[in-house]
């Protein structure tokens, strides 16, 4: 009897002694959600987003059998994130400014999916940027 009350107290005794043992990281995993930019609009990265260029479109829609087959079993909020990815990847851009949706569902399938929004490439800070090209341009001269 008195085996078993001792092995009962060890086991509550490590169950508390590992329950007690949390993890002190909260909210987002334990990371920023501050992406480095404060209140007024000063960056801390040492990237800078530029648009390039007017609005843009881009459409996914089920009519066709590429389209059929990238809507196909996703939610709303992943058909918003591929639609932006591949209009990004069809304008040469790094992301969207400003990106809009427009959709049409049919129950909880997703038919069509539009988003427009500007173009915008990154730009390290202190260097020239070539948007058509993608590639910094070292402006130093050299006599």
């Amino acid at each position: 009897m008195k085996k078993r009350i001792f092995l009962r107290a060890f086991a509550v005794t490590m169950i508390l002694t590992i329950c007690s043992c949390s993890s002190t990281r909260t909210g987002a995993g334990g990371y920023s959600t501050n992406m480095g930019v404060d209140v007024r609009g000063n960056s801390y990265n040492s990237y800078d987003l530029l648009p390039v260029g007017d609005r843009i479109t881009y459409t996914i829609d089920i009519s066709t059998p590429e389209g059929k087959q990238k809507l196909r079993k996703l939610s709303l909020d992943e058909a918003k994130q591929l639609a932006e990815v591949e209009a990004s990847r069809k304008f040469n851009c790094d992301r969207l400014i400003d990106p809009r949706f427009d959709f049409l569902k049919k129950g909880k399938r997703i038919l069509r999916i539009t988003v427009d929004g500007r173009p915008g490439n990154y730009r390290t800070r202190g260097n020239q940027y070539d948007s058509r090209t993608r590639q910094e341009i070292d402006i130093n001269v050299r006599h």
